[in-house]
């Protein structure tokens, strides 16, 4: 399982599944992909990801990071 309470530089960088990144955020794929598809990264034909640190970023103000 992910250590999302204090995650290292390294961690925040490491792709996971749009489907993951949906899930943390608690909104659909669909939704996602809608909403963040500046987020999302070609990794092959098949495979599109996120970057951790993007997932958990989204819904928090700039003055708080």
């Amino acid at each position: 399982m992910d250590n999302l309470a204090n995650p290292d530089w390294l961690a925040l960088r490491r792709k996971i599944s749009v489907a993951r990144a949906a899930e943390l955020n608690d909104i659909s794929e669909d939704t996602f992909r809608r909403r963040y598809r500046h987020l999302i990264k070609k990794i092959s034909p098949k495979r599109d990801a996120v970057e951790l640190g993007d997932a958990l970023n989204i819904g928090v103000p700039k003055t708080a990071a």
